[in-house]
Formats: C-alpha cells, sequence, structure tokens
C-alpha cells in the first residue's frame, strides 16, 4: 500500500471511531477482514496512525477547536503537528485508493492549526475538561505525570494456572520459545511479556496453562484470601477473568458462583473453565440472579465484586473510550456501585469478607462508596498488608490500607480494591 492508500483507511477506521460506539481495536480487525490484500507492514503502519491519533486526541481536539475547524474524521487524522499542510495535500491527491483532494477550507484550518506548547493541560493529558478535573483533585500536582502515563502503551501480562503449573515453568518455556518474559513484580503468579505474542495460537494458553490479565487484577483477585472449600461468589463476573483466579485459589475444592447481569460475557466464561481444567464454578446470568442473590443470603464465606466502573485504569489499552465518558455516566455508575456493595455485604455470612474493587482511578468510584457502607458499621475495614499477607504470602510493599495500583507508580493498569469483613 501507498502511504496515501494507509492515510485513507487510517481515516475511514477514525470515521467509526468518532461516530460510533465501538472499540478501535474491533473496527481495526474489521477492516482488516475486509482488505486482505493488505500486507503486515501495512496493517502495522495503520494501527500506529490510529492509536497515535488516539493516544493524542485531546491536543488534536483542541487545535481543532483553536482553528474554528469541524472535527472531522479527515482533519482529525491530519490534527499532526508533525506534518504541514503542504504534505498533506501531496497525500490527497484524488487518485485510486488515496483520499480525496483537500477542499480550500479543509486546507485553511490546517493552516491555522496553533502550536501545541499553549494547550492546557486537558489536551496536554489526552482527557476530557471535566475528568481532568477529578484527576487533579486526586494526585494533585502529580496529576499530569499520572494521566500521561495512562496514554503509554500497556503491556501484555499473564496469569499462571497453578492448577496445572507454576511460574518457574512457563518462563523456563518461554526463554527456550525465545520470548522474553519476565516475572510480575507484585502477583506472585504473573509473567510480563516484553514482546508481542499471538496468544489466542500458543500452546501454553490452548492448554490452560496461561491466561492473559493484567497484574493489577491479579492482585485484587489474590486479595479475597479465597480458600478451598469455601463457597465464594464472583458477583460481576463478566467473561471471568477473575473467576478463573479465584478457583485457581480454591485449588479447584469448594464451590464458587460466577454472577453477572450479561449473559453474553458470561457465556464466554464456558470454554475458559474446559480449557483451564475447572470443575467447581456456576454460573448465574440475569435471569436467575434475583433467586440465587435470595436464596445464598448470609451463606458465602468471600464475596468478589468488580463493579461496573470507568474502566479509567484501562484508559491506555482503549483510550478511545475516555472521550465517551461524562460526568452524566459516572453518576449513574456511583448509584449502581452502591447498591452492589450493599448487595455483596447480604451474600456474606457473619465474619465473611468481601473485595470491592474498580479499574478506576476516579475516587468517587473508589473511597467514597467504601466510606459510605463503613458508616452503616455492618462491616469493618481488613487492612492491605494484612490481606496481601494472607492473600499473597508475602509482607506488603504498599503504603496505605487499600489497594491504589496506577502506571506510573506501579507499571499496572490503574486499580482499586478495598478489604471488607461482616461484623459477627
Amino acid at each position: 500500500m501507498t502511504p496515501a492508500a494507509r492515510l485513507a483507511a487510517s481515516i475511514e477506521i477514525l470515521g467509526g471511531v468518532l461516530g460510533s460506539n465501538q472499540a478501535a481495536d474491533r473496527l481495526l480487525l474489521d477492516w482488516q477482514r475486509k482488505n486482505r490484500y493488505a500486507g503486515a507492514k501495512d496493517r502495522r503502519a495503520i494501527a500506529e496512525a490510529v492509536y497515535t491519533a488516539l493516544r493524542e486526541q485531546g491536543m488534536r481536539r483542541w487545535r481543532l477547536q483553536q482553528a474554528e475547524a469541524p472535527l472531522t474524521p479527515r482533519l482529525f487524522a491530519m490534527a499532526d503537528p508533525a506534518v504541514t499542510p503542504e504534505q498533506w495535500q501531496a497525500l490527497c491527491e484524488g487518485a485510486k485508493y488515496a483520499p480525496p483532494r483537500l477542499s480550500e477550507d479543509e486546507v485553511a484550518a490546517l493552516q491555522r492549526l496553533p502550536a501545541n506548547d499553549a494547550a492546557p493541560l486537558w489536551a496536554r493529558v489526552n482527557l476530557p475538561p471535566e475528568l481532568t478535573a477529578l484527576c487533579e483533585a486526586r494526585f494533585g500536582t502529580d496529576a499530569e505525570a499520572e494521566l500521561q502515563a495512562l496514554n503509554s502503551r500497556a503491556p501484555l501480562d499473564l496469569r499462571v494456572n497453578t492448577l496445572k503449573t507454576n511460574r518457574a515453568a512457563m518462563l523456563e518455556q518461554f526463554q527456550a520459545e525465545g520470548i522474553a518474559a519476565a516475572p510480575t513484580r507484585l502477583s506472585p503468579f504473573g509473567i510480563r511479556l516484553q514482546q508481542q505474542v499471538r496468544l489466542e495460537q500458543h500452546p501454553l494458553y490452548l492448554d490452560g496453562l496461561i491466561e492473559p490479565q493484567d497484574e493489577a487484577a491479579q492482585v485484587a483477585a489474590l486479595l479475597l484470601g479465597a480458600r478451598p472449600g469455601e463457597t465464594v461468589i464472583d458477583l460481576c463476573a463478566g467473561a471471568g477473568g477473575k473467576t478463573l483466579a479465584l478457583a485457581a485459589q480454591m485449588k479447584n475444592r469448594g464451590r464458587l458462583v460466577a454472577a453477572d447481569h450479561d449473559f453474553r460475557r458470561l457465556n464466554r466464561l464456558k470454554p475458559r473453565l474446559a480449557r483451564a481444567g475447572i470443575g467447581i464454578v456456576e454460573t448465574a446470568a440475569a435471569e436467575k440472579l434475583p433467586a440465587l442473590l435470595e436464596a445464598m443470603e448470609g451463606q458465602a464465606d468471600r464475596v468478589f465484586l468488580d463493579v461496573p466502573c470507568s474502566g479509567s485504569g484501562t484508559w491506555r489499552r482503549n483510550p478511545e473510550t475516555r472521550w465517551r465518558f461524562g460526568p452524566a455516566a459516572l453518576d449513574d455508575l456511583q448509584a449502581a456501585q452502591r447498591g452492589l456493595l450493599a448487595q455483596g455485604v447480604k451474600l456474606l455470612k457473619p465474619g465473611g469478607r468481601l473485595v470491592y474493587a474498580t479499574c478506576s482511578i476516579l475516587a468517587p468510584e473508589n473511597d467514597a462508596p467504601v466510606d459510605d457502607i463503613l458508616a452503616h458499621g455492618e462491616v469493618t475495614p481488613i487492612p492491605l498488608a494484612q490481606a496481601w499477607e494472607e492473600g499473597l504470602s508475602t509482607a506488603c510493599p504498599l503504603a496505605g490500607d487499600r489497594l491504589a495500583l496506577t502506571p506510573l507508580q506501579h507499571g499496572t493498569d490503574g486499580f482499586f480494591a478495598a478489604v471488607l469483613q461482616r461484623r459477627g
């Protein structure tokens, strides 16, 4: 493909991102399936152009605003200070597979684009102004550095399935294959790959020896301290990544219920359970949830509650989603989070433990719901150091009584977890 053809493809994909709620990676895959003539280098170049634009979305939006230009896919793709209007004109020559020629208005808009050095914080960190203000309240003077880290590329972390193998054996296997891999710093069962691997085709994955899971999520699941023979509920299981981790903690003995309102996500758990060799999991989707929750009230030894949230801690994986999230959505989520937390506590038997978790860096989703339920007096907090030692069998290397991980400080997704125990 020519550079002009690659630009046309990038504009097409960015148009889908800006004009829908579809994920960028899904749109890229769809484009690749429909255009199989594109070689590996072309696909990489197009993906790089798309994700560069998305990681610079704040700056590009600001530049177009300052130039009083519309946010069109073409201008969004070209609002790059490293490329001159004349260079864009040379690519948009209107030939076959190239973008149509630039209009006079487009040329004028590109010529009016300001330099980046006057950009406000929200543009520099690629985040809507309202969310930037929330993060400034959370991180203070470190806000810009923390938010810039969310514009970096996320690593590929794996969780070793201890029902079948151990981390040392998996590291040795990767080394034998010439794949650069290292143990994760916080999770005792994690491996971080230093290069891209087509995991879905790898024998270790197909045999259920490894599962993709960010180190932060691994740690949060371990904090529950689930034990063999217990009754454990993963109340917002989704596709079941943490359910698999909990089953490994339980050594595949006991009762583990994976519940979620979205049956489509929950259905994706079934082949993962078979691959991992797990047989203790019961699944409960929307229509079964009310009866299940009523029947299990006061019966659970442990409840893991990874509530629906903004996903702000994963913005480096899905940079387009931050521009689809606003304060109104945060208000709705907070109401749901408080309701789920109250529901999770009811499921616990006296002395039972609950982990409230989010993949968020926003304080209204994290500390606020936990503080509210503690004020009701039904539960007491378990200090992070205690839960860490019991669940991970090592001394806790982190400060504070609640887990609060960020890409900048810990190299993980942004993640929050608090451990609570029901009185009695």
